[in-house]
């Protein structure tokens, strides 16, 4: 009698597994419709979420409760929360990027002697999130956390050439291209023709475009799902980076991008630049 309860139970906590897995996917479906525009109708949530409107109001009002959603109380329309952003970010912290690139970067580092730079593509901003660099280096004036100019250095502009075209114009348009020295892009049809050629070569290059005297080599890296999220640059006084040195290390880290992102798991991903 007692086996024959035991049954009972476990089939009863199996009813209630897949009922919960069942909660998951459809509050999945939720954030996902949410995610697909700035501010969205309850109509619309529920359309891309394949649920009727009572089921995703709720859905939408419980996930409210915890920050994950906000709604418009004028319009009455829904979007993402900040409790999202919030868990994103301790994503993004708890990411194995650092044991995986940090091999390379040592890597780099001992092949070329100069500062090498990993950097995040985050809320379109470029964060620097590792410097592993020279006690000489002309690029300690940047720290980890802090932002790189998208249009003057080399981290920005693989990134940027990496990305779909509208993406890139797009962050371009919300950030102005200021002048940091007489080398600085500050013409779009200049810094487009600019990108054309990171493409076309797979690297980008910051010729004294931040700092007067530093050169910096970048390319981009792809992420788990194929996605541009990284760049990776090596940066020293042009005294020491001449361009047939550029040449060479635009090589070596087309090279090492392409196995970064594997190591990621953008599997059967090229690295565009």
């Amino acid at each position: 009698m007692g086996g024959a309860m035991g049954e009972g139970a476990m089939a009863r906590r199996a009813d209630l597994s897949k009922y919960a897995l069942e909660s998951v996917d459809r509050m999945a479906a939720v954030i996902h419709a949410l995610a697909t525009g700035p501010e969205q109708t309850l109509e619309q949530v529920a359309r891309a979420a394949g649920l009727n409107e009572s089921t995703a109001l709720r859905y939408l009002l419980s996930l409210t409760r915890h920050g994950f959603v906000d709604r418009d109380d004028t319009t009455g329309r829904f979007r993402l929360g900040l409790g999202l952003f919030r868990l994103g970010t301790l994503a993004m912290d708890s990411r194995d990027i650092f044991s995986e690139a940090d091999p390379v970067m040592t890597a780099l580092q001992a092949q070329f002697g100069e500062t090498i730079n990993l950097a995040v593509h985050q809320h379109d901003k470029v964060v620097l999130i590792r410097v592993l660099g020279r006690t000489d280096s002309m690029r300690k004036e940047a720290g980890v956390g802090e932002t790189d100019p998208w249009h003057a250095t080399a981290l920005g502009k693989a990134i940027l050439a990496a990305l779909p075209a509208d993406r890139a114009q797009g962050i371009l348009s919300s950030h102005p291209l200021q002048r940091h020295t007489p080398n600085t892009r500050t013409d779009i049809a200049d810094l487009d023709r600019d990108l054309d050629a990171t493409r076309q070569r797979g690297y980008s290059v910051d010729d004294e475009e931040v700092v007067e005297g530093l050169r910096c080599v970048g390319v981009a890296v792809l992420g788990r799902h194929g996605r541009v999220e990284y760049g990776l640059s090596v940066s020293g006084p042009k005294s020491r980076m001449n361009y047939p040195r550029i040449q060479d290390i635009g090589a070596v880290l087309i090279q090492a991008a392409a196995a970064l992102s594997v190591r990621l798991g953008a599997k059967g991903a090229a690295v565009p630049g």
